[in-house]
């Protein structure tokens, strides 16, 4: 379209705005069209509106409501799910870390190996990013010096499992990095050398990284870190807070807590639930003495036709696993 047709269709649609908001509205959306300069724009609109004499008033009068109208665009994004592959997958959530714990860690990458597991699935809050938050906190904050830990862990967790496929499906403390964008320095929204999988540099470590919020499915069972929903409530325990979310078997992390859940539907399907323990401090800063918190990991096996098994693991304070 010309830059008059544009002009037109944009007066028509905002036909009861004032022609500096339309200018503005103008260049913000097609500023090239108009050199980026507002008076060019304003001057666009006044012509346009009949504004600058006889022969725009005259043009005035073509600007009527078009026919046939066009449903518009949707902005909606498709969350397309990540299939797991069939095997036998580590799964390991809410590490936080630099605030993470060695010995429930080690514990839990021993026994995927015992197990010979052929994956490891990082199921959100790997990475705590303290020093983007927006809680205060008494801690000195240390973004960079945090992303250097992860990498270790990352090249760490490689070195254990040299030829499992790993994927890292980020949680809410992950996108406090894009939140951080939006408040501070929205201009780095999207640029590519900013996001979290360049700064760890996922992809020579052969990490699939996913998209915040996206569903995994380990064939039938799906997995959500747990903060996609409003709010999980645990008056019994976080797997049952899940199923009322879910009405499906499911399995979540983020609760840092062990627990398991089964309900029946009117097909006498049996529908269990799970929520995955933590492997960080488990008497933060801001909660030393109230989190019920524990220890967990779970091992999960997926089979070629969808069918899963899982087996969710507390450890002990003494590292063992139970």
């Amino acid at each position: 379209m010309t830059r008059n047709e544009i002009t037109k269709d944009v007066c028509r649609k905002l036909s009861n705005f004032p022609t500096r908001s339309v200018a503005r509205y103008l260049i913000e959306t097609y500023g090239g069209l108009f050199d980026n300069d507002p008076e060019i724009a304003r001057s666009a609109v006044r012509y346009v509106r009949g504004q600058n004499g006889s022969e725009s008033r005259q043009l005035c009068a073509e600007i009527v409501p078009v026919q046939n109208l066009q449903m518009p665009e949707t902005w909606r994004r498709i969350n397309t799910p990540y299939n797991l592959n069939p095997g036998r997958w580590l799964t390991i959530a809410d590490l936080h870390i630099p605030f993470h714990e060695k010995k429930p860690i080690e514990a839990a990458i021993k026994h995927g190996k015992k197990k010979k597991c052929t994956g490891i699935f990082i199921d959100g809050d790997l990475h705590d990013c303290q020093g983007v938050s927006f809680w205060p906190s008494v801690i000195r904050k240390n973004f960079m010096g945090e992303v250097m830990v992860v990498i270790e862990f990352l090249d760490y967790l490689r070195q254990e499992f040299p030829n499992a496929e790993i994927v890292y499906k980020p949680g809410n403390h992950e996108y406090r990095l894009p939140r951080y964008y939006a408040s501070h320095a929205p201009e780095m929204i999207g640029n590519p050398a900013h996001a979290m999988e360049s700064l760890l540099d996922f992809e020579s470590r052969g990490i699939e990284f996913l998209d915040y919020f996206q569903k995994v499915m380990a064939g039938k069972l799906p997995i959500c870190h747990g903060h996609e929903f409003r709010s999980i409530s645990s008056p019994v325990n976080p797997a049952r807070g899940l199923f009322l979310k879910t009405n499906s078997w499911a399995a979540c992390a983020h609760m840092h807590r062990t627990s398991e859940h089964t309900d029946t539907n009117v097909n006498d399907e049996y529908l269990t639930t799970w929520s995955i323990g933590c492997l960080c401090d488990l008497h933060p800063e801001y909660s030393p003495f109230g989190a019920k918190w524990n220890w967990g990991f779970a091992i999960i096996d997926v089979g070629v036709s969808g069918d899963f098994e899982v087996q969710n693991k507390r450890i002990l304070p003494s590292g063992v696993v139970a």
